[in-house]
């Protein structure tokens, strides 16, 4: 059975981003569940330790298994958790500061492949999808390091919730 494109995008970041994310510190947690190749999270997240917080990076694709992507990234700190009561129990959640990096400036586009219709092979797509990602990647890392917002980048808050504690003791 021949590749899909999806594959072939999924095996260039794992050849080539994914490497460069360790080198620079990223690791997947021990505890983190195994994602598979057709979840739209295929890589999970990776973390890295900064002082007491931590930097996240998730990969996430489409999830109708078209040949595109997007970056989402955080730092959650130390004192992110906060306890809210309701009617289940005691629930730890906190609202991230988080973005997405964006292949064009300014635009809520996705990293795609582009084959032309067949006329550029899938390798060679996703080599150039990957190169424009490692281009602008540098953006992520001057927000980790200095707060600034690269045109790249754009703000997408949500929700965490870490941990529910019912009333009656048990942990869900």
């Amino acid at each position: 059975m021949p590749k899909s494109k999806r594959t072939f995008l999924r095996e260039e970041l794992s050849n080539r981003f994914i490497p460069y994310l360790r080198s620079i510190g990223f690791e997947r947690p021990e505890h983190s569940v195994k994602a598979d190749g057709r979840s739209a999270f295929p890589f999970g997240s990776l973390v890295r330790k900064h002082g007491t917080a931590q930097d996240i990076i998730e990969i996430q694709f489409d999830k109708y298994s078209k040949p595109k992507f997007i970056i989402n990234f955080r730092r959650d700190p130390p004192e992110f958790a906060k306890e809210r009561r309701s009617k289940s129990g005691i629930h730890k959640w906190a609202e991230a500061e988080a973005f997405r990096l964006h292949p064009r400036p300014k635009s809520p586009g996705w990293f795609t492949m582009r084959t032309f219709f067949g006329l550029r092979s899938p390798e060679t797509s996703a080599k150039e999808v990957v190169d424009q990602l490692m281009n602008v990647f540098p953006e992520v890392e001057s927000w980790f390091n200095d707060r600034e917002m690269g045109q790249h980048l754009r703000f997408c808050p949500y929700v965490i919730i870490s941990q529910c504690n019912r009333q009656d003791g048990s942990a869900s």
